[in-house]
């Protein structure tokens, strides 16, 4: 990190990744990291998380600033995602997290991130599998550290409250998301109104309950389209689509591909 930001004079303009996803572990230094909005001060130790497709950039104070820099394609995102909705909340927006104060897991973000430029750098038997493992350890032991602090901001009780309806939420949507049903089914099976379960899903899940319903959807169909020999026709009319065009229509929105052509790359990949 401290050559690039020579390069640059000490700051880097504004620019994207869209497939791909960064985490910056700052050693020393300070700086701002800039956005689409105001700028945002950061102090080492801490670590900087660049979402995927975020406009940012950086300027430093100091010259001393140093560290490291983990670029990872942003597929491997969705697994982790899906993990923890306080862990999809964390990795939908650029993040700065403080390192110190963050208990055994921000304690480890630094360590583990030495460790995967090591191996980067060693291309050892087994390189690939080790590095995956340890980007998602990685991820994962940042986005826990950053959901604690930010849990410290919020009242306990209240936090507890909407995670747990945050829970029910997710039990619902498997058992109903083939039916379709509006906000307001799920509202006021939680006792809720639509509108406060929405802001809830938002701030814990950064989705809303209907975005969140057509993930589950989504999980269904790659499990479908995988797993089993049903013709895509009837997977459509099985997820509760009425039209198969509309389901092809939704799956290619979700993924970018065809449920035809995800199931031939999935089929290979199997094969392989």
């Amino acid at each position: 990190m401290p050559l690039r930001s020579r390069l640059h004079n000490w700051e880097i303009s504004l620019h994207r990744h869209e497939a791909l996803f960064q985490i910056f572990i700052l050693e020393a230094g300070e700086g701002e990291l800039l956005g689409e909005d105001e700028p945002h001060p950061f102090a080492a130790p801490a670590a900087i998380y660049i979402a995927p497709g975020a406009a940012h950039g950086f300027r430093y104070y100091a010259r001393n600033a140093d560290g490291l820099v983990i670029t990872t394609l942003a597929d491997r995102l969705s697994p982790i995602r899906a993990v923890d909705p306080a862990i999809a909340a964390y990795l939908a927006r650029t993040q700065i997290t403080a390192l110190a104060g963050t208990g055994a897991d921000g304690a480890l973000v630094a360590p583990l991130a030495a460790r995967i430029h090591d191996e980067l750098h060693r291309a050892g038997p087994g390189g690939d599998v080790l590095l995956d493992a340890m980007v998602t350890e990685l991820v994962l032991r940042l986005a826990r550290a950053g959901a604690r602090a930010e849990e410290a901001e919020t009242p306990a009780a209240l936090r507890n409250r909407d995670r747990q309806r945050m829970h029910a939420l997710s039990t619902l949507l498997a058992a109903h998301c083939r039916e379709h049903r509006p906000v307001g089914f799920y509202a006021e099976k939680l006792g809720v109104s639509p509108a406060h379960l929405n802001r809830i899903a938002r701030r814990e899940a950064s989705a809303s309950v209907q975005e969140l319903a057509a993930r589950h959807l989504l999980k269904a169909a790659r499990r479908e389209l995988v797993f089993t020999p049903t013709p895509i026709q009837a997977i459509a009319y099985s997820l509760g689509f009425q039209d198969p065009a509309y389901f092809n229509r939704f799956f290619k929105r979700q993924t970018g591909i065809t449920p035809g052509a995800f199931r031939e790359m999935e089929q290979r990949k199997l094969a392989a």
